[in-house]
């Protein structure tokens, strides 16, 4: 999906928590491939800094919103997404 903020290989984000699931820690490579894919799409419409891809990170638990629409596919997942973007941040310095 280019140019499209997603999680896992289709919309309901199955793949991307099939992915987390297997995982034990966010920073894994399969995880952090997803999250790449994620920063792309983003980077089609303006590259965040480390810091602000951080803070779309911190939003996914922070934001209501956010935050339920994540926990709605998954028990975590927000919490999760949010490690798995720190991890990718930390590699972007």
């Amino acid at each position: 999906m280019r140019g499209r903020w997603r999680y896992g290989a289709r919309p309901d984000g199955e793949a991307g928590v099939a992915v987390a699931a297997a995982a034990a820690s966010a920073d894994v490579e399969p995880v952090q491939a997803e999250v790449d894919t994620q920063y792309r799409g983003l980077s089609e419409m303006r590259t965040p800094s480390a810091e602000e891809y951080r803070a779309i990170g911190r939003a996914c638990v922070n934001n209501e919103v956010w935050r339920t629409a994540y926990e709605s596919i998954a028990p975590g997942l927000a919490e999760y997404q949010r490690q798995a973007i720190e991890a990718y941040a930390n590699r972007l310095r």
